[in-house]
């Protein structure tokens, strides 16, 4: 039976259900029930799946100061969600993220190699002092993460993991009870309350099925992140509905809230993609956004007229920053350059109406009154416009008009990919003014949402964003950026027919087009069917590398990288003929020499192997040393170059040992009159370099059919022997075998 088998996506989605379960029955199941106790229990999954996350993000993660600012930002998102359904239950304590960014931060001090052992320990005293101190778990989750950590093997994991949950289980059963008899702690707990615990050592059968597979993204990669504090919210919706707490002021309030709380994680998200104009146009957007659903809320808030003018300023502080960055987020969405002078003129007219609205209610020009209305359900400002409020209207309708303008022109002229973009920003454009007309309709009783239009722009941005690629700048300039590219990029659908290519495949194929079927083209036919993944286009060498195009696990085509590595090969060759020849004279070393050998006897070619040694040669270098000995051995050398290779190679085995193989020819007068040529060769080259007399040389020379075992190691042993013999009767000759 082959074991479960559990990716990092399905581990942490058994952590969430486990999770929720847990939660719920914090918020509506009495602790002490046997269903209680039950829901608890299977609540316990979560930590220790998320705590060995955590080890194993430590582990992996290529950028741990942009892992450690996530958790923190969303450890802060999660406060104020978290703190709504757990007050009575936490106080001040902090949620399970906070935990998990302190076990992060250990292991980040534990790790460091920069800090000194004294720093450490105290850092360390101070992690585990917040953990005690605020933490949600108090210590738990630090031990955990240890354990997961460090644990060589998962059997040493989970015993030291085992070995913590119990230790904290006996504590808390041992303070509990020190709590009943001195009361030091205002929680009235019984000595078994915390045994429920004992459940985190059930997450460790799951734990040990992880493939170490991080599985597909369902809802992207901070769905995670984001559902924590979602799910409090919802939670707390609910509680406070089913109490009968809920009011419809509650409701207003609760849906600006969280139309902030969407707005400041689109925020975070927008901060963590890739740095470009893109995200720095859409971050500015999100400011502006904060600041105008922060004042709304305010004014919501707000009894007295001083509230609802400082929650107006922030309001139209936010507005302001909201039309320079669209004018920014325009330009670069459409591949325009505004001129600076358009921002200068934007901020001065910004910060006039912003001067109008602060000194309204001394001078009364942008509004005539400003009061509080507090007939109806809840109160709400009771503004009297003035002349300011209807230029700053006007001001705010020009830019949204003009920018909506931009959009149209850029959807009739841009690229497809932009032309979808720009369709989702006008679509956030409406949004941004649908609460309005809802207003004017009356259905609202001259109530403003603009959580509604807030809400529905920024998804509807984001999806743009996201969907699209903007936030990277990738898609957009992506076509240019592929034409430029030193690498030919062709794209190709199941049936092979041509869908992309950029200039480079152009330059390398001539004649393809877009629709071009690539099996009938004859060396592109052979690379996509994967038989050679390198061709000669021309006299240069590529190399030709396919990748998968899925969607939603689907092949949905092919790209075709090609690459030009003519002068990879031409180094490659380099280095393999250094590898294999000798660096004085040019000929094959002797482990190549042999292999050719060996290859050709294998085969049954046969032939003649020579073994050439010059006299005296030692004398050569002590009389005139070792320049003019490397003359000679280049020399023989050159002689023996000269003969065709598919008849003759040669190589030098060290020293002024030099080998032949005459291939398949063992005809004894032929073999004797090209040894008798190359020592003539050889004394009139010499002759000519002035060093007439020196040296001669001497060959052994062994047919392999006299050979017993046809190998390179048989037949240089015998010509070896043959060659003594030459040198033993007198030098200057040779002897055929």
């Amino acid at each position: 039976m082959s074991k479960l088998s559990l990716n990092r996506t399905q581990l942490k989605f058994i952590a969430i259900v486990s999770m929720v379960i847990d939660h719920i029955a914090w918020g509506f199941v009495d602790f002490y029930s046997p269903l209680g106790q039950i829901l608890h229990v299977c609540g316990r999954l979560t930590v220790p799946i998320m705590c060995f996350f955590i080890a194993e993000g430590f582990r992996k993660t290529k950028d741990l100061k942009r892992y450690i600012f996530r958790m923190a930002s969303f450890a802060a998102i999660s406060i104020i969600p978290f703190y709504l359904f757990f007050h009575e239950e936490y106080d001040y304590r902090q949620n399970i993220i906070f935990d998990l960014l302190l076990g992060l931060l250990l292991l980040t001090v534990l790790e460091n190699k920069k800090l000194k052992k004294w720093a450490k320990v105290l850092l360390v005293i101070l992690i585990f002092g917040v953990s005690a101190g605020i933490g949600g778990w108090i210590i738990t989750p630090l031990l955990f993460i240890l354990a997961f950590y460090y644990g060589k093997t998962f059997r040493q994991k989970a015993l030291w993991f085992i070995i913590a949950d119990v230790v904290t289980v006996v504590f808390l059963m041992v303070t509990i009870t020190l709590n009943n008899v001195y009361h030091f702690s205002k929680y009235d707990w019984v000595w078994w309350d915390k045994t429920y615990l004992l459940g985190f050592m059930l997450a460790l059968p799951l734990l040990y099925c992880y493939n170490g597979e991080k599985g597909k993204d369902y809802f992207g990669r901070y769905f995670f992140y984001i559902f924590y504090p979602a799910h409090f919210l919802i939670l707390y919706g609910v509680k406070v509905f089913m109490q009968g707490d809920v009011s419809k002021w509650g409701l207003y309030l609760g849906s600006h809230v969280i139309a902030l709380v969407v707005i400041l994680v689109i925020t975070i998200l927008t901060a963590f993609s890739q740095p470009s104009r893109g995200q720095s146009s859409v971050l500015l957007i999100a400011v502006g956004a904060l600041f105008y659903t922060g004042g709304f809320i305010l004014e919501i808030l707000s009894d007295t007229v001083e509230g609802v003018h400082f929650a107006c300023i922030v309001e139209y502080f936010g507005e302001y920053i909201l039309l320079i960055s669209v004018v920014y987020f325009i330009g670069v969405l459409c591949s325009k350059k505004v001129p600076h002078f358009v921002y200068i003129l934007l901020t001065v007219i910004s910060l006039i109406f912003m001067y109008m609205l602060i000194r309204t209610r001394v001078d009364g020009y942008f509004y005539k009154v400003v009061d509080v209305n507090r007939e109806g359900i809840f109160s709400r400002p009771e503004l009297v416009y003035g002349p300011g409020f209807y230029m700053s209207i006007s001001y705010i309708i020009f830019i949204s008009v003009i920018s909506s303008i931009f959009c149209i022109i850029g959807v009739k002229n841009g690229s497809p990919i932009q032309r979808k973009r720009l369709i989702y920003v006008v679509v956030a454009v409406v949004f941004c003014w649908l609460p309005y007309v809802v207003k004017l309709s009356g259905i609202t009783g001259g109530y403003e949402i603009p959580a509604l239009g807030i809400v529905c722009a920024a998804v509807s941005m984001y999806l743009c964003l996201l969907r699209y690629g903007f936030l990277d700048s990738v898609m957009v300039a992506g076509t240019n950026a592929l034409d430029h590219s030193r690498e030919g990029i062709l794209v190709y659908d199941i049936l092979n027919h041509i869908t992309y290519m950029n200039k480079r495949v152009e330059a390398v194929f001539e004649g393809l087009k877009i629709g071009f079927d690539l099996k009938n083209h004859e060396q592109l036919s052979e690379i996509i069917s994967e038989k050679t993944s390198t061709a000669v286009v021309e006299g240069k060498t590529y190399d030709f590398v396919i990748e998968p195009l899925k969607e939603n696990e689907y092949v949905i085509g092919h790209m075709l990288w090609i690459i030009d590595n003519t002068e990879h090969y031409a180094t490659l060759e380099k280095v393999k003929d250094k590898a294999i020849r000798d660096s004085l004279t040019g000929l094959y070393n002797r482990g190549r020499f042999s292999e050719l050998v060996d290859e050709d006897l294998t085969k049954g070619l046969g032939g003649t192997l020579l073994m050439m040694d010059m006299d005296d040669f030692k004398l050569v270098n002590d009389r005139n040393g070792h320049q003019v000995g490397d003359a000679v051995l280049k020399a023989l050398a050159d002689i023996l170059k000269t003969l065709p290779e598919d008849l003759f190679y040669s190589g030098r085995l060290g020293g002024d040992e030099f080998c032949g193989f005459i291939r398949g020819e063992e005809d004894e007068e032929k073999v004797g009159r090209l040894l008798k040529e190359l020592a003539e060769r050889f004394e009139k080259r010499i002759e000519m370099l002035g060093f007439e007399g020196v040296t001669s040389i001497s060959i052994g020379a062994i047919k392999s059919s006299n050979v017993r075992n046809k190998t390179f190691k048989d037949m240089y042993s015998s010509a070896d022997k043959i060659l003594y013999e030459a040198k033993m009767a007198g030098k200057r000759r040779y002897i055929i075998k």
